[in-house]
């Protein structure tokens, strides 16, 4: 049996991606699957082992001592593969490869771009040397691993401009949703009376959580449920401080077999963000999952998301707190529209846009793999 290892020192033990779609999908395939992860002890769950490794708070430090220990656990594996999901780990790709593994980089995102947008660096001309230094250094692995996964098509055509060689090492695992999990209820929630907003996912100053709190009180009988980690503690302040917030529930990070209990007890899923490159091309999964539990959505006035979304969907500038109160207001006053935007939204899921059918991508990758 092929023995398989995926490693992260940024996400949690249970990240949607990585164990929910990725490793529970290698272990129904047949593949002996391993997760080193940061988690306080050994676990296993559907066919997978949840591996632990300490990884320090510091950012510093979780990029070198952290990945140091997680190489360290992963290489006490012996896999036959190994797949980074992290950044910080490409020179942990590096050592892996070096001893003649088959390695897996999963680009989850445009880091490269994505630097530009992290203010906690410095200023700007800091952040484009940062930019620039990873740039070189993710090129430089991504030369060396077996292959590439990304998450949309813009990303591969990217990578194959900027590195013509490696073209036939890139390939496109989309981040959808299993249907499976949605559809198993874990604690049936009320459907409240007040139109019920609810953003799943990360929660930053370019995620539009300020300018969505900010519209609240505009619109009479909405209330708002923020399900994920917040940015920094100041982010967190400044938004408890804005007018709005009296009519948030605020519930922290919540597995994510759990969150959509949350999602099918609200009216309309949030996805508002700023047009960064990232976003602009981008197919979040918070996207899918609203759709596969039949949630009409708001969501940033991007081209390409009005074009793919445009059934299920109300569209805000992300920056513009009157036409997000708009927009809700829209919804709000208009449940036989919420309510065809969601059946349509189920319907576009099930025909284009589930792991189920996409976690073949994934396997017959790893099966080719195996055979080198």
């Amino acid at each position: 049996m092929t023995r398989v290892c995926h490693i992260t020192t940024v996400h949690g033990p249970y990240d949607d991606r990585i164990f929910f779609k990725q490793c529970r999908s290698l272990a129904a395939a047949g593949f002996d699957t391993a997760l080193v992860a940061p988690i306080e002890r050994t676990a296993s769950e559907d066919g997978v082992r949840i591996i632990p490794v300490e990884v320090p708070a510091s950012r510093l430090l979780r990029a070198t001592i952290g990945a140091w220990r997680a190489y360290r656990t992963a290489k006490a594996q012996r896999a036959d593969i190994y797949q980074i999901h992290d950044p910080e780990l490409l020179w942990v790709a590096w050592l892996l490869k070096g001893r003649n593994n088959r390695v897996v980089y999963d680009m989850h995102e445009s880091m490269r771009a994505h630097i530009l947008t992290k203010t906690w660096l410095g200023p700007r001309w800091l952040r484009e040397l940062g930019s620039r230094c990873y740039a070189w250094l993710e090129d430089t692995v991504v030369k060396r691993v077996d292959a590439v996964l990304v998450v949309v098509e813009q990303m591969r055509s990217e990578l194959q401009v900027a590195m013509p060689r490696q073209a036939n090492k890139v390939h496109v695992v989309r981040n959808l949703p299993v249907i499976e999990l949605i559809d198993r209820v874990r604690t049936p929630l009320p459907l409240p009376d007040e139109l019920t907003l609810i953003y799943v996912g990360g929660l930053s100053r370019v995620r539009g959580i300020k300018e969505l709190i900010s519209a609240l009180p505009k619109v009479s009988g909405v209330r708002l449920k923020l399900l994920g980690p917040w940015s920094d503690e100041a982010f967190r302040a400044d938004c408890t401080a804005t007018p709005g917030w009296e009519r948030v529930e605020d519930l922290g990070q919540v597995r994510m077999d759990a969150v959509y209990d949350h999602i099918r007890s609200a009216h309309v899923g949030v996805c508002l963000l700023y047009p960064l490159h990232n976003y602009m091309l981008s197919l979040p999964i918070k996207a899918f999952e609203y759709m596969a539990c039949r949630k009409p959505m708001l969501m940033s006035d991007f081209p390409f998301w009005q074009q793919t979304f445009s059934a299920s969907a109300r569209f805000a500038s992300a920056q513009d707190v009157e036409a997000i109160a708009q927009a809700i207001t829209a919804l709000r006053d208009d449940p036989e529209e919420r309510e065809r935007m969601g059946q349509a939204a189920r319907k576009e899921v099930l025909d284009r846009y589930s792991w189920e059918a996409e976690q073949h991508v994934l396997i017959d990758l790893y099966r080719q793999l195996a055979e080198r």
